[in-house]
């Protein structure tokens, strides 16, 4: 077998480089964006603009392409969820007066997060059987996690009990699309039915333009999604879509403002890659782009499979919208797979394949799955190949 020698960026630092056959994880460093959004960043480098209009700017682009009322371009999922929560736990206080695009008055009221909330409500009602790490954003703003029902499941009556007025900021839904959660549109109505917004954590499910619209459709009032992961923007992007009142509120605590939102810089060039970004998002043929890499996924699982000891196949990530072509993965099954794994982990160049069922699909449970998302030219047969010899050991 001939493998091609593929450049490594990093090697004059000392370092190697990781092939990306897993997905867009934050890890390595999201996706890959197109080389004209590094040029529209240089272009926005060569001159100034007061950073909150260019954010007002760039959010009405995002709601106009994605069907929100309002938008609002953030530095990360993280950051969208940690101002979506301040402003659901500002919401109806004195900050509502304020305008984002006049000179900062109301910082007084947004660095009242997260440490003085006395007379404030900062529960979040979240679904006990659908946690995650990044519900510790809640936390960050100065709120409290509160569980409805159990890890086994989560009842509309459970939903219901969870909630206390005054104390109850807003319902926080952590969306798995291949998990059997309580209905969106259901849990966006429960919500309602109490005078609290509906918060979607979406972060890696912007894989079609259908997405948003259909979350949104459902009633959700703030919707957060990455900018690094299916969308290309660059990795320290994020997006937060939903209610005009929300997303204000959200801006006025978001950098540049001294509140919880300060430390989570985004440059002018960053903001602009984002729309950048979003250009090309919005002109993709989605299907065409899913059913390229399903021909690249089949092709690689067929030579994964030719290998001795290995069964291959291919496995499709779920999606929230009916009728669409889904991102794909290649898997193995073999035996000691978790020595397979990290011995891909451990080679020079590393490959970052995944064996976490919980990522993607539960079909990828007691599996290696790999995507040809990423994979430059030489990067499948040097897998190929290492494979094959981390099975024959």
């Amino acid at each position: 077998m001939i493998i091609l020698t593929v450049y490594d960026p990093y090697e004059k630092f000392g370092l190697k480089r990781t092939i990306n056959a897993a997905t867009s994880l934050t890890t390595l460093g999201g996706s890959m964006p197109d080389p004209s959004v590094f040029e529209a960043m240089i272009d926005a480098s060569k001159a100034f603009i007061y950073i909150p209009e260019l954010q007002h700017w760039a959010g009405k682009k995002l709601a106009r392409a994605l069907g929100a009322e309002a938008g609002l371009p953030t530095a990360g999922a993280v950051n969208s969820l940690m101002l979506a929560c301040a402003a659901c736990i500002l919401r109806g206080t004195g900050l509502s007066e304020y305008d984002p695009l006049k000179q900062p008055s109301w910082t007084h009221l947004i660095q009242r997060l997260p440490m003085h909330t006395e007379g404030l409500p900062t529960e979040f009602i979240v679904m006990a059987d659908s946690r995650s790490e990044y519900d510790h954003a809640i936390e960050a703003t100065g709120g409290k996690p509160v569980e409805a029902g159990s890890k086994e499941g989560v009842t509309v009556d459970d939903l219901h009990e969870a909630f206390k007025p005054g104390k109850t900021a807003a319902y926080y839904y952590t969306l798995y699309a291949f998990k059997d959660q309580v209905p969106l549109k259901e849990f966006v109505e429960i919500a309602h039915s109490h005078g609290v917004p509906a918060i979607v954590d979406a972060a890696p499910c912007l894989t079609h333009k259908a997405v948003p619209k259909k979350l949104l459709g459902d009633g959700v009032d703030v919707v957060i999604f990455s900018g690094g992961k299916q969308f290309n923007a660059p990795n320290n992007t994020g997006i937060l879509l939903g209610k005009p009142e929300l997303i204000r509120l959200a801006h006025l605590q978001a950098y540049p403002f001294d509140g919880i939102g300060r430390a989570s810089k985004m440059s002018r060039e960053t903001i602009v890659a984002l729309i950048a970004s979003l250009e090309l998002f919005m002109k993709r043929d989605d299907d065409a782009h899913y059913t390229e890499l399903l021909e690249k996924t089949r092709d690689f699982s067929d030579k994964l499979d030719a290998i001795s000891g290995v069964k291959s196949g291919v496995i499709f990530e779920p999606s929230i919208c009916k009728n669409v072509v889904p991102p794909s993965y290649a898997y193995i099954e073999t035996e000691k797979l978790r020595a397979v794994y990290d011995g891909l982990l451990a080679g020079s160049p590393s490959i970052k394949a995944l064996y976490e069922p919980f990522f993607i699909t539960n079909e990828a449970a007691n599996r290696i799955t790999f995507k040809a998302e990423y994979l430059l030219p030489g990067d499948m047969e040097i897998i190929l190949e290492r494979v094959k010899e981390l099975v024959k050991a």
